[in-house]
């Protein structure tokens, strides 16, 4: 957490109203200046209450928003375990986003991990704006987990050394599981990072993440995201005494 902004809220409900007004405001002034607002959503549960929050303002210019994902679990868009179907069920079957502006990972059962990866990577590069040859998303929504992954970059696995494609796909063997995800370089360049972290079960890693590593090859791998657009939203319980 050695670049960008840190914001302690007193609990999990201020910490979402804050938030929501943050990616408001973002979306807002990203319309007036590009017509549009390339959002990358975060999966998980700690966003669940965030999409409800989204979901409840009218105020919004939806017709808008185009909505991407920062990573999905390879499993059907139906699935109970899909970010999609959980951002779908939150958010996006109660706004009036264009369908067309909807972009999960994994569109049917009928996939590959490797395929999906590709093809995604294919439509963030058709579809938004560029920086230093990599798309440039305008928001990106992350979580931070206890072993500090963020997104699908997981510790020790080889995603978080690909450097020439903006999605890949990788087999994460703590979880028995293939994962998709934006890979590093684009994470780096997105206009805005906003990480959300509740609950008492962070503290140990916002303690790091503070605090900080003494050696560069023992950096986690949110560690090794440089954006100087970042910026944290902790509540008081995830905070603790780090």
């Amino acid at each position: 957490m050695k670049t960008g902004r840190c914001y302690t809220l007193s609990d999990a409900k201020t910490l979402y109203t804050t938030v929501t007004d943050r990616v408001l405001t973002l979306a807002h002034n990203a319309i007036q200046a590009r017509g549009r607002f390339h959002l990358a959503l975060a999966g998980g549960q700690t966003p669940q209450r965030l999409y409800e929050c989204l979901a409840e303002r009218a105020d919004v210019d939806w017709a808008r928003w185009e909505i991407w994902f920062g990573d999905e679990r390879c499993v059907p868009p139906d699935h109970q375990d899909s970010n999609y179907l959980m951002a779908r069920n939150k958010l996006l079957e109660h706004v009036p986003i264009p369908e067309n502006q909807i972009h999960p990972i994994i569109k049917t059962s009928a996939f590959t991990p490797e395929r999906a990866a590709t093809e995604y990577a294919d439509a963030l590069t058709a579809l938004l704006p560029s920086h230093a040859g990599w798309p440039l998303l305008d928001t990106v929504l992350l979580g931070v987990g206890p072993d500090g992954h963020t997104a699908s970059l997981f510790p020790g696995t080889p995603i978080l050394d690909i450097a020439d494609t903006p999605v890949a796909a990788v087999q994460v063997p703590r979880l028995g599981a293939w994962r998709i995800s934006l890979t590093l370089p684009v994470i780096r360049y997105a206009r805005h990072l906003l990480f959300i972290v509740e609950g008492s079960g962070k503290n140990e890693i916002l303690t790091r993440l503070i605090h900080g590593p003494r050696k560069k090859e023992s950096l986690l791998p949110v560690e090794r995201i440089s954006n100087p657009h970042t910026e944290w939203y902790l509540d008081a319980a995830a905070r603790g005494c780090a």
